[in-house]
């Protein structure tokens, strides 16, 4: 272990659900506020090591999955690692906060439920 500080690049989790095959955005919204709240909890600003990090990400990105097709919201992909909740699946093109025409997912209200650590 290590007592620097650390900043987390990414994290968040895709809204495609393969164990029912459809988008699911009850369970992004649960996995996004569960990973922020995480990092709240282990702010640097209340004593922890944590001092932030990205969501990803802002828009699902259909150019992702290079076996599928540009013009197609494609399911999989790759990824290192083991997939994220509640499916253990990567689907590269589904990540985003809002989907490819901008309209929000719960996730990014759910985002928006967790309060920002003060130092006051």
């Amino acid at each position: 272990t290590s007592s620097k500080p650390f900043f987390l690049g990414e994290y968040g989790a895709d809204v495609f659900n393969t164990k029912i095959g459809r988008e699911d955005q009850e369970s992004q919204a649960v996995a996004t506020k569960a990973l922020t709240q995480e990092i709240v909890d282990h702010s640097s600003v209340k004593g922890g090591l944590c001092l932030g990090g990205f969501v990803f990400e802002l828009a699902d990105e259909w150019w992702k999955d290079d076996s599928g097709s540009a013009w197609e919201h494609d399911k999989g992909g790759h990824a290192p690692g083991s997939g994220p909740y509640p499916d253990m699946t990567f689907n590269e093109e589904w990540w985003g906060l809002v989907d490819i025409d901008r309209n929000p997912r719960r996730a990014l209200s759910a985002l928006g439920e967790v309060a920002i650590p003060s130092a006051r």
